[in-house]
């Protein structure tokens, strides 16, 4: 004997799974630490220390300068290091490379995403960047920002445990960026992932994390191009 569900039935259960948005976004914002204390961050110095995993990730320094430039120093395979300065502003990227010479050119696609994601993976919103909720369902939150749609994988805290942009529709080359966010903790009234994981193709690469919120920093570090004599932290020359 068939049992049939009312179609009405069904839908309701669906309705069920759904749930708004914008309050979902809103509870995510609160977990992360408020929005005001979000807002008032304006530059994020991150620290990546290769975690005692399988694929640790390179060691790594960032420093993120909201909404519009970063530094970036990485250490590399035999060796060789990398240290790049991006400006949006001034349409400014610069780099030194061991082994490659030192030259300076426009933004690619690449680094105008990465301004938006380090605002995004690390504080979600910003004074500069208010993602759009558009769909959430079970402990999955799709947000867009600066032409982008994220996924976001919520924890039972509302915090995201892993975010992922799809390639863009058409743009060539097809760039896909997903990372895996663990062990959050408390920095400075904003709540950061103490584990991060970026996943590139087959690759992916793990680094433990330590942060410093609102640190001084020389802003002329942008102005000149990288030299990697000045180590890992050039912001704090004078």
């Amino acid at each position: 004997m068939q049992h049939w569900i009312p179609i009405a039935a069904v839908l309701a259960g669906f309705a069920a799974h759904a749930a708004d948005p914008r309050e979902v976004w809103e509870q995510a914002i609160k977990a992360k630490g408020g929005r005001d204390r979000l807002h008032s961050v304006h530059s994020l110095a991150i620290y990546m220390k290769p975690a005692e995993v399988q694929l640790p990730g390179p060691p790594t320094t960032w420093l993120c300068v909201f909404p519009d430039r970063y530094f970036e120093f990485e250490g590399r395979a035999a060796g060789s290091q990398h240290a790049m300065v991006v400006d949006r502003t001034a349409d400014r990227v610069a780099l030194d490379a061991t082994g490659e010479p030192r030259n300076a050119r426009r933004l690619m696609p690449a680094e105008q995403d990465r301004l938006a994601l380090n605002q995004l993976v690390f504080l979600l919103e910003s004074a500069w960047l208010q993602p759009q909720p558009v769909e959430a369902r079970h402990n999955m939150l799709v947000v867009e920002a600066a032409g982008r749609t994220y996924r976001l994988s919520l924890n039972g805290e509302s915090l995201p445990e892993r975010i992922v942009s799809p390639p863009i529709p058409g743009q060539k080359p097809k760039i896909q960026y997903e990372y895996k966010l663990q062990r959050y903790r408390d920095f400075q009234g904003v709540m950061l992932p103490a584990r991060v994981s970026a996943i590139g193709g087959m690759r992916e690469s793990t680094w433990d994390v330590d942060y410093e919120i609102d640190g001084k920093y020389n802003p002329k570090l942008f102005e000149r191009m990288p030299n990697l004599a000045d180590g890992p932290e050039p912001w704090r020359l004078r």
